[in-house]
């Protein structure tokens, strides 16, 4: 059994865009299409605006105990001679 799965921009005449598709099934075969909406991508911000975006969430996000690597880790060997 064949199968097609494809995403397609539509423009004016997409007629001879879904005949070539087909054509790869034999005349005279039964073919499913099933033709859905895909919603619109969303716009991938700039390195710059991610970079922003992280520094907002790093300011928003509660304060930890340690402000290094280095305390959390013995903070958390500490935890574990316990």
């Amino acid at each position: 059994m064949s199968a097609i799965t494809a995403t397609l921009d539509l423009e004016d005449d997409m007629t001879a865009v879904v005949t070539n598709m087909l054509r790869q099934f034999p005349k005279g075969s039964r073919v499913k299409l099933a033709i859905s909406e895909v919603p619109p991508a969303t716009p991938v911000p700039s390195l710059e605006e991610y970079r922003q975006m992280i520094a907002t969430a790093r300011q928003k996000a509660p304060h930890g105990p340690w402000t290094t690597t280095a305390e959390t880790m013995k903070a958390l060997r500490e935890g574990e001679e316990d």
